[in-house]
C-alpha cells in the first residue's frame, strides 16, 4: 500500500500543534497518578533557600568589588590631578628661571658674562629638570602601588587572592 503525501507541507506551527498534542494525549492520564514525595520537596525548598542566601552574599560583595573600584579609580584621578598641578608648578618656575636669566643676560657687560649667565642657567635647569623626573617617576610609583593595593584588599574581602 502507498502513502499519499500532501500537497501543501505542514507549517512549523500545525506541526507543534500536532507533537504537543500526541505529548499530551499520552501523558493525559498520569497527571493524577504521580505524587511528588515530600522529601523531593523538601530537597527544593532547601535548595531554593540556599540559592537565595548565596545569591544575597555575591550580591553584596559585588557591591564591595565595585566600591573597591570606585575608590581605586577616585585615588587615581586624584593622582593624575596632583601630577598635573606639579607640572603646572614646574612649567611656572621654569618661566621664572627663564626670565631671570633674560634679566641676568640683559645685565651682562661682555660675551663671556652672557656665555657663562647661559651655561649656568641650562646647567641648573638640567639638575631641576633631572630632579624632577626623579620625582615624578617615584610619585606616579607610589600611587600606581597605592591604587593596585587598594583594589587588591578591596577584592580580597570578598573573593580571597593567593599570595
Amino acid at each position: 500500500m502507498t502513502k499519499h503525501q500532501k500537497l501543501t507541507p505542514e507549517t512549523p506551527i500545525e506541526a507543534y500543534a500536532a507533537t504537543y498534542g500526541s505529548v499530551a494525549k499520552a501523558l493525559g492520564g498520569l497527571h493524577n497518578k504521580f505524587e511528588i514525595p515530600e522529601a523531593a520537596r523538601e530537597f527544593v525548598r532547601r535548595s531554593a533557600a540556599t540559592a537565595k542566601d548565596r545569591s544575597s552574599g555575591l550580591h553584596a560583595g559585588a557591591n564591595k568589588v565595585t566600591g573597591a573600584i570606585e575608590e581605586t579609580l577616585v585615588g587615581a584621578v586624584n593622582g593624575l590631578a596632583d601630577l598635573n598641578r606639579k607640572i603646572v608648578d614646574a612649567a611656572y618656575q621654569d618661566l621664572n628661571a627663564a626670565l631671570a636669566a633674560v634679566d641676568k643676560l640683559a645685565g651682562a657687560e661682555t660675551i663671556t658674562d652672557a656665555h657663562e649667565t647661559y651655561v649656568n642657567y641650562l646647567r641648573e635647569q638640567s639638575k631641576v629638570g633631572v630632579d624632577r623626573a626623579k620625582d615624578s617617576a617615584s610619585f606616579v610609583s607610589t600611587k600606581a602601588s597605592e591604587g593596585f593595593a587598594s583594589l587588591r584588599n578591596g577584592i580580597a574581602k570578598f573573593v580571597p587572592v593567593r599570595s
